[in-house]
Protein backbone atom coordinates (compact mmCIF):
# COMPACT_ATOMS: atom_id res chain seq x y z
CA UNK A 1 0.00 0.00 0.00
CA UNK A 2 2.98 2.49 1.14
CA UNK A 3 4.51 1.91 -2.02
CA UNK A 4 1.20 2.33 -4.52
CA UNK A 5 0.73 5.82 -2.65
CA UNK A 6 4.38 6.86 -3.30
CA UNK A 7 4.40 5.79 -6.69
CA UNK A 8 1.30 7.77 -7.17
CA UNK A 9 2.38 10.75 -5.13
CA UNK A 10 5.14 10.57 -7.57
CA UNK A 11 2.98 10.49 -10.63
CA UNK A 12 1.17 13.73 -9.28
CA UNK A 13 4.06 15.39 -8.59
CA UNK A 14 5.56 14.85 -12.62
CA UNK A 15 2.06 15.48 -13.74
CA UNK A 16 2.30 18.81 -12.03
CA UNK A 17 6.21 19.59 -12.78
CA UNK A 18 5.31 18.82 -16.68
CA UNK A 19 2.38 21.34 -16.67
CA UNK A 20 4.05 24.26 -14.87
CA UNK A 21 7.13 23.51 -17.53
CA UNK A 22 4.73 23.73 -20.37
CA UNK A 23 3.42 27.03 -19.13
CA UNK A 24 6.03 29.26 -20.85
CA UNK A 25 10.03 29.30 -20.74
CA UNK A 26 12.02 32.87 -20.17
CA UNK A 27 13.30 34.25 -22.91
CA UNK A 28 15.23 37.86 -22.71
CA UNK A 29 17.09 37.60 -26.03
CA UNK A 30 15.93 41.00 -27.16
CA UNK A 31 16.95 42.66 -23.80
CA UNK A 32 20.16 44.36 -25.20
CA UNK A 33 23.34 43.12 -22.98
CA UNK A 34 23.85 44.50 -19.50
CA UNK A 35 20.41 46.47 -19.38
CA UNK A 36 19.22 45.17 -16.01
CA UNK A 37 15.49 45.25 -16.89
CA UNK A 38 13.35 44.62 -19.63
CA UNK A 39 10.09 42.60 -21.36
CA UNK A 40 10.24 40.93 -24.57
CA UNK A 41 8.47 40.87 -27.19
CA UNK A 42 9.92 44.70 -27.50
CA UNK A 43 7.32 47.37 -27.78
CA UNK A 44 8.78 47.40 -31.83
CA UNK A 45 7.87 43.96 -31.99
CA UNK A 46 4.51 43.72 -30.34
CA UNK A 47 2.26 40.55 -29.70
CA UNK A 48 1.75 38.22 -32.55
CA UNK A 49 -1.70 39.31 -34.35
CA UNK A 50 -4.78 36.72 -32.98
CA UNK A 51 -7.56 35.68 -35.53
CA UNK A 52 -11.49 34.60 -34.68
CA UNK A 53 -11.80 31.23 -33.67
CA UNK A 54 -8.00 29.91 -33.89
CA UNK A 55 -5.68 28.87 -30.90
CA UNK A 56 -3.58 31.85 -29.85
CA UNK A 57 -0.44 31.53 -27.92
CA UNK A 58 1.80 34.36 -27.15
CA UNK A 59 4.76 34.49 -24.19
CA UNK A 60 5.94 37.78 -22.78
CA UNK A 61 9.15 37.38 -20.78
CA UNK A 62 10.23 39.77 -17.90
CA UNK A 63 13.96 40.37 -16.67
CA UNK A 64 13.38 41.57 -13.54
CA UNK A 65 16.43 43.87 -11.69
CA UNK A 66 17.84 44.18 -8.51
CA UNK A 67 17.04 48.06 -7.43
CA UNK A 68 14.43 50.46 -8.59
CA UNK A 69 16.06 52.29 -10.82
CA UNK A 70 14.29 51.94 -13.77
CA UNK A 71 10.76 52.40 -12.17
CA UNK A 72 12.03 55.90 -10.07
CA UNK A 73 13.20 54.63 -6.96
CA UNK A 74 17.51 53.86 -7.51
CA UNK A 75 17.78 53.78 -3.72
CA UNK A 76 15.03 51.04 -3.37
CA UNK A 77 15.95 47.06 -3.24
CA UNK A 78 13.85 44.97 -5.64
CA UNK A 79 12.58 42.01 -3.71
CA UNK A 80 10.33 40.91 -6.10
CA UNK A 81 7.87 42.16 -8.77
CA UNK A 82 4.29 40.43 -8.83
CA UNK A 83 2.05 40.26 -11.79
CA UNK A 84 -1.41 41.05 -10.79
CA UNK A 85 -3.61 41.24 -13.77
CA UNK A 86 -3.73 42.19 -17.73
CA UNK A 87 -6.25 44.17 -18.13
CA UNK A 88 -7.74 44.66 -21.94
CA UNK A 89 -7.11 40.99 -23.35
CA UNK A 90 -9.31 40.19 -26.40
CA UNK A 91 -12.37 37.90 -25.32
CA UNK A 92 -11.72 34.29 -25.22
CA UNK A 93 -8.12 34.67 -23.96
CA UNK A 94 -6.12 34.36 -20.37
CA UNK A 95 -2.73 34.63 -18.89
CA UNK A 96 -0.64 32.40 -16.94
CA UNK A 97 2.65 32.64 -14.99
CA UNK A 98 5.68 30.83 -14.50
CA UNK A 99 5.84 30.56 -11.61
CA UNK A 100 2.63 30.35 -11.12
CA UNK A 101 2.03 32.65 -8.23
CA UNK A 102 3.16 35.11 -11.26
CA UNK A 103 6.07 36.35 -8.69
CA UNK A 104 8.98 36.71 -9.46
CA UNK A 105 11.66 37.64 -7.23
CA UNK A 106 15.02 40.80 -8.01
CA UNK A 107 17.38 39.43 -10.08
CA UNK A 108 15.60 36.40 -12.02
CA UNK A 109 14.15 36.16 -15.23
CA UNK A 110 9.97 35.44 -15.11
CA UNK A 111 7.13 34.60 -18.18
CA UNK A 112 3.74 34.90 -18.57
CA UNK A 113 1.97 33.11 -21.30
CA UNK A 114 -1.29 34.40 -23.16
CA UNK A 115 -3.56 31.89 -24.64
CA UNK A 116 -6.95 31.18 -25.56
CA UNK A 117 -9.14 31.40 -28.48
CA UNK A 118 -10.10 34.81 -29.03
CA UNK A 119 -14.16 35.06 -30.19
CA UNK A 120 -14.06 38.68 -31.57
CA UNK A 121 -12.21 41.25 -33.62
CA UNK A 122 -10.51 43.31 -31.10
CA UNK A 123 -7.87 46.13 -30.84
CA UNK A 124 -6.94 47.82 -27.39
CA UNK A 125 -3.80 48.63 -25.22
CA UNK A 126 -3.30 45.56 -23.06
CA UNK A 127 -2.38 46.93 -19.45
CA UNK A 128 0.00 45.09 -17.17
CA UNK A 129 -0.43 45.79 -13.57
CA UNK A 130 2.14 44.80 -11.48
CA UNK A 131 3.30 45.46 -7.61
CA UNK A 132 6.99 45.88 -6.90
CA UNK A 133 7.74 44.35 -3.95
CA UNK A 134 11.03 46.55 -2.32
CA UNK A 135 12.68 47.72 0.18
CA UNK A 136 14.18 51.37 0.98
CA UNK A 137 16.42 51.21 4.13
CA UNK A 138 15.51 48.17 5.14
CA UNK A 139 11.57 49.21 5.22
CA UNK A 140 9.70 47.09 3.16
CA UNK A 141 7.43 49.28 0.50
CA UNK A 142 5.01 48.73 -2.42
CA UNK A 143 5.56 49.89 -5.51
CA UNK A 144 2.43 49.71 -8.17
CA UNK A 145 3.71 49.76 -11.42
CA UNK A 146 2.14 49.54 -14.93
CA UNK A 147 3.20 48.53 -18.66
CA UNK A 148 1.19 49.91 -21.65
CA UNK A 149 3.85 48.80 -23.95
CA UNK A 150 0.96 46.40 -26.10
CA UNK A 151 -1.79 45.34 -27.61
CA UNK A 152 -4.04 42.66 -28.04
CA UNK A 153 -4.71 42.81 -31.83
CA UNK A 154 -7.48 39.86 -33.21
CA UNK A 155 -8.59 40.12 -36.87
CA UNK A 156 -11.50 38.28 -38.48
CA UNK A 157 -10.25 34.90 -40.26
CA UNK A 158 -10.36 36.41 -43.82
CA UNK A 159 -8.40 39.79 -43.17
CA UNK A 160 -5.25 37.85 -42.08
CA UNK A 161 -3.94 36.61 -45.52
CA UNK A 162 -1.56 38.25 -46.93
CA UNK A 163 -1.33 41.34 -44.92
CA UNK A 164 2.29 42.25 -44.00
CA UNK A 165 2.04 43.42 -40.09
CA UNK A 166 6.37 44.70 -40.89
CA UNK A 167 5.22 47.59 -42.88
CA UNK A 168 2.39 49.39 -43.75
CA UNK A 169 0.10 47.08 -46.51
CA UNK A 170 -3.90 47.02 -47.53
CA UNK A 171 -5.47 44.52 -47.85
CA UNK A 172 -8.06 44.24 -51.06
CA UNK A 173 -11.81 44.73 -49.43
CA UNK A 174 -14.06 41.84 -48.23
CA UNK A 175 -16.20 40.67 -49.51
CA UNK A 176 -15.61 42.00 -53.03
CA UNK A 177 -18.19 42.57 -54.76
CA UNK A 178 -20.54 43.59 -52.02
CA UNK A 179 -24.38 44.94 -52.11
CA UNK A 180 -24.25 45.34 -47.96
CA UNK A 181 -21.22 45.91 -46.16
CA UNK A 182 -17.42 45.25 -46.85
CA UNK A 183 -13.97 45.69 -44.29
CA UNK A 184 -10.96 46.84 -45.91
CA UNK A 185 -7.92 45.83 -43.43
CA UNK A 186 -4.66 47.35 -43.58
CA UNK A 187 -1.30 47.31 -41.04
CA UNK A 188 0.29 50.24 -39.52
CA UNK A 189 3.62 50.32 -37.75
CA UNK A 190 2.63 53.04 -35.87
CA UNK A 191 -0.26 55.31 -34.01
CA UNK A 192 -0.57 57.50 -37.21
CA UNK A 193 -2.95 59.74 -39.60
CA UNK A 194 -4.65 57.73 -42.29
CA UNK A 195 -6.16 58.90 -45.29
CA UNK A 196 -9.14 57.33 -46.65
CA UNK A 197 -10.02 58.04 -50.70
CA UNK A 198 -12.84 56.27 -53.18
CA UNK A 199 -12.67 57.88 -56.50
CA UNK A 200 -15.07 56.58 -60.02
CA UNK A 201 -13.95 55.54 -62.68
CA UNK A 202 -13.48 58.99 -64.21
CA UNK A 203 -11.42 59.89 -61.42
CA UNK A 204 -13.81 62.45 -59.30
CA UNK A 205 -13.30 61.66 -55.28
CA UNK A 206 -16.47 60.62 -54.34
CA UNK A 207 -15.53 59.67 -50.46
CA UNK A 208 -12.48 61.19 -48.51
CA UNK A 209 -11.68 60.55 -44.78
CA UNK A 210 -8.84 61.16 -42.39
CA UNK A 211 -8.67 59.09 -39.59
CA UNK A 212 -6.11 57.97 -36.37
CA UNK A 213 -5.02 54.26 -36.99
CA UNK A 214 -3.40 52.66 -34.15
CA UNK A 215 -0.59 50.28 -34.39
CA UNK A 216 -0.90 47.09 -35.52
CA UNK A 217 -4.05 45.77 -37.79
CA UNK A 218 -6.76 48.57 -38.44
CA UNK A 219 -10.34 48.36 -40.36
CA UNK A 220 -12.05 50.76 -42.63
CA UNK A 221 -16.07 49.58 -42.84
CA UNK A 222 -17.76 50.42 -45.90
CA UNK A 223 -21.51 50.70 -46.58
CA UNK A 224 -23.08 50.30 -50.26
CA UNK A 225 -25.77 52.50 -49.67
CA UNK A 226 -23.08 55.06 -49.76
CA UNK A 227 -22.26 54.49 -53.48
CA UNK A 228 -24.21 54.19 -56.73
CA UNK A 229 -23.42 50.52 -58.34
CA UNK A 230 -20.42 50.85 -59.95
CA UNK A 231 -16.72 50.40 -60.13
CA UNK A 232 -14.18 52.02 -57.93
CA UNK A 233 -10.79 53.03 -57.20
CA UNK A 234 -10.08 53.20 -53.18
CA UNK A 235 -6.66 54.45 -51.85
CA UNK A 236 -4.94 54.37 -48.00
CA UNK A 237 -2.51 56.94 -47.69
CA UNK A 238 0.19 56.46 -44.66
CA UNK A 239 2.75 59.42 -44.26
CA UNK A 240 4.21 58.84 -48.29
CA UNK A 241 3.01 55.78 -48.77
CA UNK A 242 -0.62 55.53 -50.69
CA UNK A 243 -2.00 52.02 -51.64
CA UNK A 244 -4.25 51.69 -54.44
CA UNK A 245 -7.08 48.88 -54.99
CA UNK A 246 -10.24 48.53 -56.81
CA UNK A 247 -13.69 48.01 -55.55
CA UNK A 248 -17.38 46.80 -56.91
CA UNK A 249 -20.55 47.89 -55.62
CA UNK A 250 -23.81 45.74 -56.63
CA UNK A 251 -27.44 47.09 -56.52
CA UNK A 252 -29.41 44.39 -54.02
Amino acid sequence: MMKKLLLSASALFLMNVGSFAQVCTPNISCIPVGQAYGVCPDSATGLAVGVVNQAYSQEVSIKVPTDGTDFGFPTATIVSIEVTGVDSLAPGLNYQCAPANCTFPGGSNGCFLISGTPTQVWNKKIIVNAVAHTTIFGVPIDQPQTNQQFRSIVVAATSIADLDMSKFDVKQNSPNPFSEKAEIYFSSTTDSEVEFKVYNMVGAVVYSNKFEAQKGANTIKLEANSFAAGVYIYSVKSGNTTITKRMVVTSK
